[in-house]
């Protein structure tokens, strides 16, 4: 396969990915379920989002250079894989046509209140497109140069937030809340941190096949430890009741830091920073829809694929009628319930057992 990443260009792909969605809309209903222990949530969802990685590294290894649709057939069978094939399409397309519109819509109303919402949709459709159809080495490479850049970022405005933090305010721990409560707290952010199976198809574009669980897992887990850092910081600045009340509490974190009265207004700095983190999620959802559809109709030039994905993916972001459609309705009614168990957990972990028992079988009757 012509298009080659390495584990460090992956870890900064997963890390960059996940982390400005995860932190803008999870932490709000981790604190709205488990209060002052949200921050015990994340960490949960964080194990969870690792796990996830480590699967979908497993099932790569067992199927080194291929990608979940070229593969699973051979998994499960021709019908049954090319029906999981359709479904899995037809979730990252909805998934990347809501990052979208949920991108959209905290532009709109937070810095372009009069800006129709297609706006921000096709101008962040059209920089998509002009990275992905270098590839995924062109995806990488600017993950790579420009991850570290939001990362340090989201880290100095938690640590300007120090001064404000008063710990009385996660107390008492675990006594208020107890592991039901944690535990629904943590799927939100798990669900956000478990769109980590991309790597059922990034993972075919690596150059050493053996070398992926780590950067996938770390990646993950660098994401989570942020958030939960983040999740404390808000609780023991805002305390839970206000802080659940925020549509964006990191945003409004932001906004709250004031230093000597100098240091002010930072959210100028974040949000572009912030939009660098959305770019590189929409490019890599964008990547393997394309490629994914390509692979499927068997399209040896698989960025002519582009053009037919640019239209699809406007329509269905213009589906939400508003900001609780596609950042609330869709994330805690759709989902939690249903995309988490089923498409990120239960559907991967399968596979994984499948296809490691059928290679077993063969190692043991052909050794």
């Amino acid at each position: 396969m012509e298009l080659r990443i390495s584990g460090t260009q992956l870890f900064w792909m997963i890390a960059t990915m996940q982390v400005s969605m995860t932190i803008l809309l999870t932490i709000k209903p981790a604190i709205m379920t488990a209060k002052q222990d949200s921050w015990i949530s994340i960490l949960g969802a964080t194990l969870i989002g690792m796990f996830i990685a480590f699967v979908c590294t497993r099932i790569n290894r067992e199927y080194p250079g291929q990608t979940l649709v070229t593969y699973l057939p051979k998994i499960v069978g021709n019908w049954l894989g090319r029906f999981i094939i359709f479904i899995y399409g037809a979730f990252w397309y909805i998934v990347l046509a809501m990052v979208l519109r949920q991108y959209s819509d905290f532009i709109v109303s937070t810095i372009l209140p009069r800006t129709p919402i297609m706006i921000p949709v096709f101008a962040m459709l059209l920089a998509a497109v002009y990275v992905t159809r270098i590839g995924i080495e062109g995806i990488a490479r600017c993950s790579q140069i420009l991850g570290p850049f939001l990362l340090i970022i989201i880290t100095l405005t938690l640590l300007l937030s120090i001064r404000d933090i008063q710990l009385k305010r996660v107390l008492p721990f675990y006594v208020d809340s107890g592991w039901n409560v944690i535990l629904q707290g943590a799927l939100p952010t798990a669900t956000f941190q478990g769109d980590c199976i991309l790597l059922l198809i990034l993972l075919a574009f690596i150059s050493n096949p053996d070398q992926g669980t780590k950067p996938a897992v770390f990646g993950v887990a660098l994401v989570g430890l942020l958030t939960c850092a983040a999740t404390f910081v808000i609780v023991t600045v805002f305390g839970d009741n206000m802080a659940a009340a925020q549509t964006y509490p990191y945003f409004n974190l932001v906004r709250y830091i004031s230093i000597y009265n100098f240091f002010q207004n930072l959210d100028a700095f974040l949000i572009p920073i912030w939009i660098i983190g959305v770019f590189m999620k929409v490019s890599l959802y964008f990547f393997v829809c394309t490629y994914g559809t390509a692979q499927v109709f068997k399209v040896t030039k698989w960025q002519r694929m582009l053009w037919v994905v640019v239209p699809i993916i406007l329509l269905l972001s213009m589906v939400p009628r508003n900001y609780y459609d596609s950042s609330l309705f869709f994330p805690q009614k759709i989902a939690v319930p249903f995309l988490f168990p089923i498409h990120m957990l239960g559907v991967p972990l399968l596979l994984w057992i499948i296809s490691w028992l059928k290679n077993k079988k063969k190692r043991t009757t052909h050794p």
